[in-house]
């Protein structure tokens, strides 16, 4: 197969044997310079969840594994459609919610759009490099490898960049099904990249600046997608990509940074659990029920959780009393939405907006409890099926009075 890339777009083919898929008699190279900010992209193909590993060494060492895992820039989210009920079992319809030509990604959180952006180092001598591409997407058990060819100008080899350690890893991925990260990380360390003209420098500190090349659309065709009707209807642009080797749209007037994500803008971004709440910049999306141990009226809590694929989940609580209470309240706190559908041995008392927290009370034949007293009990419900399992963070089991609250 042809390396394929114009004005970067790592976008289709591969395979599975590497370090990089067989070149073709035409070599496709693009010129950039260091410091530039590069847009890189891959085709959903249909597929959600797993990593990408990048990593770049010069020409003529990329036919070696051990060199591209001694280089490695950083290791992004290969990508699914969050748009809610868009992704399960690992799939979604491309082009997945992928970002188009004339948008990139600006922000470290928002990285599940099936590209991302590197910063060309300032301490590699002229010449040419190999730009790898490593995943292991979805439910597949052996990694795929592409690679692209850079020629980069300006830098600065006498910069002293040593770095040990490995690659950062972007924030929010959704993993894959086969393949951990670990994996990924094995063997490697981060190159010893400088970037900034100055001495090492953060990969990603000017993540906003525009790449040298925003039209990129690595989404390539609805020729791709499971249903391409749905594809087209999505996006009727997509039918502007005229060359799957070299993918992209016309942009229309100057290409300007995106607004910053806010914790009030509306849309589920910024690493948010929930829109405009929740994950590392915004406020949580509830409260979490606290406990005090000294007004606990249980000997042990035993906690089950059973859970699938297919979005069905099934939990089971044991809890022996150790004091007397006339009534009594069993509360879970979930880290992203339950929807319970059926219990037994209690009922259902409350559930918040989100369904993350839920609150149960007893039968008329449980509400009074004794010390030595076994309560069992069960629920059966449904979660989203994008490949992220619900955790119970917190339990509790307290005395209730009706007068307290």
């Amino acid at each position: 197969k042809q390396w394929y890339q114009r004005r970067v777009a790592i976008t289709a083919g591969g395979n599975t044997v590497g370090p990089c898929e067989r070149e073709g008699r035409k070599k496709i190279v693009t010129e950039v310079r260091a410091g530039d900010r590069l847009k890189v992209g891959w085709t959903s193909n249909n597929h959600a969840g797993g990593w990408v590993r990048l990593a770049l060494v010069p020409d003529g060492q990329h036919k070696v594994y051990e060199h591209f895992e001694k280089n490695v820039l950083k290791i992004v989210c290969y990508g699914h459609d969050e748009r809610k009920g868009r992704t399960s079992y690992g799939d979604c319809i491309h082009p997945c919610n992928a970002r188009k030509g004339c948008e990139y990604m600006a922000n470290k959180y928002d990285g599940n759009r099936y590209d991302t952006t590197i910063k060309i180092p300032y301490n590699l001598a002229e010449g040419v490099y190999i730009l790898q591409y490593m995943s292991a997407m979805s439910a597949h058990k052996t990694f795929y490898y592409s690679c692209a060819r850079l020629k980069i100008v300006g830098g600065e080899p006498s910069l002293p960049c040593k770095r040990t350690g490995l690659a950062p890893v972007a924030h929010g991925c959704m993993a894959g099904t086969a393949v951990p990260l670990t994996k990924y990380e094995q063997n490697t360390k981060m190159g010893d990249f400088c970037f900034s003209p100055k001495g090492l420098g953060d990969q990603d500190a000017d993540m906003s600046r525009v790449p040298i090349n925003p039209e990129c659309d690595p989404r390539i065709t609805c020729q791709l997608s499971v249903n391409s009707k749905q594809c087209m209807s999505e996006d009727n642009k997509m039918k502007d990509i005229v060359d799957s080797w070299d993918p992209k749209q016309t942009c229309k007037g100057e290409i300007v940074p995106p607004p910053e994500p806010t914790c009030s803008d509306g849309i589920k971004n910024n690493g948010e659990q929930m829109v405009d709440c929740g994950g590392p910049e915004c406020e949580k999306c509830f409260e979490e029920p606290t406990e005090p141990v000294d007004t606990r009226i249980y000997k042990s809590l035993d906690y089950t959780q059973k859970q699938w694929e297919d979005g069905n989940i099934n939990i089971r609580a044991v809890v022996t009393v150790s004091k007397d209470a006339n009534d009594w309240r069993y509360t879970m706190f979930f880290t992203k939405a339950v929807d319970i559908r059926t219990f037994w041995g209690c009922k259902i008392i409350s559930h918040n907006d989100f369904k993350t927290i839920w609150t149960f009370g007893p039968q008329h034949w449980t509400k009074k409890i004794k010390p030595g007293q076994v309560i069992q009990l069960g629920f059966n419900g449904k979660f989203e099926a994008d490949g992220e399992y619900p955790e119970c963070v917190t339990k509790n089991f307290r005395a209730y009075d009706p007068d307290a609250y």
